[in-house]
């Protein structure tokens, strides 16, 4: 599903010591000489010799051990603290619409959640009083708000709003209204990615209760008036609805996504983080595309190895740009890098796929969108269509781990990237470095018949691998 949203997320920086400790990895070795298959346009499939890096190195169970204890005795980072004053307004018991709070329950009961219900306008209302409220994008299942502190300028949060479905009747049965079930999913996505570099951090969820506010009304007219985007009806309906019942999630901002960076004109905001972001270049330069796609197959990794996680819509409109750190640029040409130049965020797990601390698996079933699979007019499209070939090809429900999903959307990712490129007048390193992306890409593109790479850990370990000590 093509989602335009803008971007959340804080500054980290990357550390490749402590990633490849994350994921097991030991220092490069030797590479070797194995038997690949290679499959030729007519489909026949021939055998080559072919030199490769190895995997993994296997860790003793000693020092694997001691990682694993010093990991989990790390203690939880706090969240940041919200832009939004303390001060709740809950609605009186009569004021709800009967069984309302058990409808909600799934969501009410979280610990990352508030666990009353808010007055939606008393709610705004506060809101209004801190912060300027601007809507900035609109995509499948809610809206996305940007609120910029009043006494502090330049320091701001995101909030994305999602009205839920109702429990019985108008707006129950509905595909604009996201379930509680499936809401209640996106909390634990936000609040338990947070804790890894490279995803989008995390504020609060609260629940709220009523028609759309006065406030965020004006911010929609005036995102539609410069906008070109078809908002849902049913969106615009729950707006009046006295009785709509929503969730709201407070992230922090990373600045602009990816996909809108890449276009050619950008308004406002959004051009100055690009022309710092990307040096105010049309195109990318080889060590950008290094820089970006490194952090997304890094972070995409360790939530590989931490909650055997799949995104499953990792398009460029999920993946966030903001200015570039203060550490510099590495202009070598290797595939991995400590020091980038553009901090990039992910964000948007809708139809994520993860395992919980109990071992429960947290997944959207895509068998009941087919919508999601027959989308024309884009790559991103068939980058679903390939993910659920990968399904059947392996008879597995949606529930099961495939990690190779991921591979599907890095090698989309890398893709989408490389098209933007241009090596005219650029220094013979860079052009090293442009021609390997171009055979990352190629291998990512052949890794459905290739057992060397099966998931986002196995592309790290390559590009790591590939590079010298």
């Amino acid at each position: 599903m093509k989602t335009k949203v803008q971007s959340y997320g804080k500054k980290r920086k990357q550390n490749v010591a402590v990633l490849m400790q994350q994921l097991h990895i030991s220092t490069p070795q030797k590479t070797l000489t194995t038997e690949s298959k290679i499959r030729t346009t007519d489909g026949a499939v021939v055998k080559d010799n072919v030199t490769r890096p190895p995997l993994v190195s296997v860790d003793t169970n000693i020092q694997r051990k001691k990682r694993e204890e010093k990991a989990t005795s790390r203690a939880r980072k706090p969240k940041r603290k919200s832009l939004l004053p303390d001060e709740k307004h809950e609605i009186k018991a009569a004021d709800l619409e009967i069984g309302i709070e058990k409808h909600l329950q799934p969501l009410l009961s979280l610990t990352d959640v508030n666990s009353e219900v808010l007055d939606f306008e008393s709610w705004a209302f506060t809101w209004s009083n801190v912060c300027h409220l601007d809507k900035i994008a609109h995509g499948a299942y809610g809206a996305v708000y940007r609120m910029e502190s009043k006494t502090q300028p330049g320091v701001s949060t995101i909030g994305k709003l999602i009205p839920l479905q109702a429990r019985s009747g108008w707006g129950s049965k509905t595909k604009q209204f996201t379930n509680v079930k499936s809401a209640a999913n996106e909390v634990f996505f936000s609040s338990t990615l947070d804790e890894i570099n490279g995803f989008v951090q995390f504020r609060k969820a609260e629940v709220l209760y009523g028609r759309l506010p006065n406030s965020l009304a004006a911010a929609s007219v005036a995102f539609d008036a410069r906008s070109h985007d078809d908002i849902p009806t049913r969106f615009l309906q729950a707006c009046k609805y006295e009785k709509q019942s929503w969730l709201f999630i407070e992230m922090s901002d990373a600045g602009i996504d990816l996909e809108t960076a890449l276009q050619k004109d950008v308004p406002g905001e959004g051009a100055s983080i690009l022309q710092k972001a990307l040096n105010g270049d049309k195109n990318l330069s080889a060590v950008q595309v290094r820089d970006i796609f490194w952090q997304v197959a890094s972070a995409i990794a360790v939530a590989e190895k931490k909650l055997e996680f799949e995104h499953r819509d990792l398009h460029l409109g999920n993946i966030c740009l903001s200015r570039p750190l203060s550490v510099g640029q590495d202009n070598s040409p290797e595939l991995w890098t400590d020091k980038p130049c553009i901090l990039v965020t992910i964000i948007d797990y809708s139809i994520s796929r993860a395992k919980t601390a109990n071992a429960n698996t947290v997944f959207q079933d895509l068998s009941d969108d087919p919508e999601l699979f027959v989308g024309e007019g884009h790559l991103q499209y068939e980058v679903y269509r390939q993910m659920r070939a990968v399904a059947q090809r392996q008879e597995e429900s949606w529930e099961a781990y495939m990690p190779f999903t991921n591979v599907l959307w890095l090698h989309h990712l890398l893709e989408m990237l490389l098209e933007r490129t241009s090596m005219i007048h650029q220094k013979a390193e860079h052009i090293r470095l442009w021609q390997r992306l171009r055979d990352l890409k190629t291998t990512l593109g052949q890794a459905q018949d290739a057992a060397e790479v099966q998931s986002a850990q196995d592309v790290v370990c390559r590009c790591e691998m590939e590079s010298p000590e």
